[in-house]
């Protein structure tokens, strides 16, 4: 009987001994492995996971942080086979996470922010209904989560994330949506991840900063906000090569093309950094908005390095373009032609760049430049395109386009009032259109009246954007048109 106290000892000892052995430490060395690997700098910083994994067996973070690597690789290459190959270590890593200490607030996060992880990349890959559980799981263990460890910041940024898509929900999907319990709010998703940034030690700070961002950008429909939030938040770029694409698709959807140009073009280049095709379609994009004689070579050079799918089409729907205001139809033909067998249709740019190929209509060059020009904010030289176009001899769907387009360039000059009755002449000229032209009025209505706290007209005009079918970009205007539904109510 006398043996029992030191069996006791030992028992409590292993027991002890396990819990150490499967904790959370967010050390130095993870913390600086986290910011290596947000720098695009992927194999170093996969390095420093492997050191901490060797020389501190018992901290369970490296596991954690190495999938934010894959993720990254996977949003940037957008390869099918690395998808598949990585897909298992969701499962291994999951396993692992939930040996952890159950008393840490990491344990149920790190979890949830897994499944969150690969929900967005299940979703690039056209993975949607596994997607969803991912998004599920997640969400019930980020709530749980906040029960124990209300104050706990990365959590509060996860649910302030999902708060805000689950506000973008399209109303068609909310009912099942409600029977999954995602329910939310675009505005107070918002205003939760603005209420985070008070505290300037904030753990995942910066990761933090590029969601509000995007946010802000894509659903507040916040241009500005986006871009003053970037400069007010110090989104650094030195070396970070994932900051100079944050800070250039900002700069993009705000209308600083040639700031695109500056940005991407000074960005670091070396084996260093995880290869990163699209800043190349980036600046192809950029120069040929304005109009420059190189802009052919990056788009070129993407086609060239990238093993994906997406924009493929798109980049030779460009090029043709490029030859097209340069004055080589021959070439524009060329190069049209291949849109049709590359590439595929995932998103709305590469549909639309197949319609332009399969209808066979060449774009009226005083036009294309005039988009080209007002897309890189270029407003006074696309007027001059127009200026320069007789409407007389236009036809039927470039006159709609001439109308849509000059409504466009006004209102993105500040002069709403003068774009708004040209957006209504497109609208009721539009007929049988199969263009984007009405129904993108549609949607600009909608803001222009939203802003002008007139939410009857708003409404109307964003509910109108959905009546039609079968045009390209159809699915970014439709979800432009619900969260404008949702931020009214």
């Amino acid at each position: 009987m006398k043996k029992l106290p030191f069996l006791f000892f030992i028992l409590n000892f292993f027991i002890s001994l396990q819990v150490y052995a499967q904790s959370f430490e967010y050390n130095e060395r993870c913390r600086t492995a986290y910011q290596t690997l947000f720098k695009l700098k992927i194999n170093e910083g996969n390095q420093l996971l492997f050191k901490e994994k060797q020389q501190n067996k018992e901290n369970l973070m490296p596991y954690f942080l190495e999938n934010y690597a894959d993720f990254l690789t996977l949003y940037i290459s957008d390869d099918a086979t690395l998808y598949k190959r990585l897909l298992p270590k969701r499962e291994q890593r999951l396993d692992i996470l939930a040996k952890g200490d159950p008393k840490s607030p990491f344990y149920l996060y790190t979890q949830a922010n897994l499944h969150l992880q690969w929900a967005f990349i299940k979703v690039k890959f056209g993975d949607y209904f596994s997607s969803i559980w991912d998004v599920k799981k997640a969400y019930s263990l980020l709530k749980t989560n906040q029960k124990k460890f209300p104050d706990f910041e990365p959590n509060l940024k996860d649910l302030a994330l999902l708060n805000t898509l689950f506000g973008a929900i399209p109303d068609k999907y909310k009912f099942g949506a409600k029977l999954l319990g995602l329910k939310g709010d675009i505005e107070q998703g918002l205003k939760e991840f603005s209420s985070l940034f008070k505290d300037p030690n904030m753990l995942f700070r910066e990761e933090a900063t590029i969601m509000y961002t995007m946010l802000l950008l894509h659903l507040g429909k916040d241009n500005e906000g986006a871009w003053n939030t970037l400069t007010h938040m110090n989104l650094s770029l030195g070396d970070n090569l994932l900051n100079y694409y944050i800070r250039a698709t900002v700069a993009h959807y705000t209308g600083k093309n040639d700031e695109v140009i500056r940005i991407l073009s000074a960005r670091p280049g070396s084996d260093d950094y995880y290869p990163f095709p699209f800043l190349d379609y980036m600046i192809g994009n950029a120069k040929l908005n304005r109009l420059d004689t190189d802009a052919d070579n990056y788009l070129k050079d993407f086609l060239k390095d990238y093993k994906g799918k997406d924009y493929i089409k798109e980049t030779y729907r460009k090029l043709a373009w490029y030859w097209l205001i340069n004055h080589r139809k021959d070439l524009y033909l060329a190069y049209i032609k291949l849109v049709a067998t590359k590439g595929s249709t995932s998103t709305d740019e590469d549909k639309a760049a197949e319609k332009e190929a399969l209808t066979k209509d060449v774009p009226q060059i005083n036009l294309l430049k005039a988009r080209l020009l007002s897309d890189g904010g270029y407003y006074y030289n696309a007027l001059k395109q127009l200026a320069s176009t007789s409407i007389k001899n236009l036809n039927t769907q470039d006159k709609l386009e001439y109308y849509y387009r000059k409504a466009r360039i006004l209102d993105d000059m500040g002069k709403p009032t003068e774009a708004v009755p040209l957006y209504i002449w497109t609208i009721e000229h539009a007929n049988n259109s199969s263009s984007y032209f009405a129904p993108n009025a549609c949607i600009k209505l909608g803001y222009y009246f939203e802003k002008m706290h007139n939410n009857n007209k708003a409404t109307f005009y964003y509910k109108q954007a959905l009546t039609y079918s079968n045009y390209e970009y159809k699915n970014s205007i439709d979800a432009q048109a619900k969260a404008g539904l949702n931020r009214l109510k």
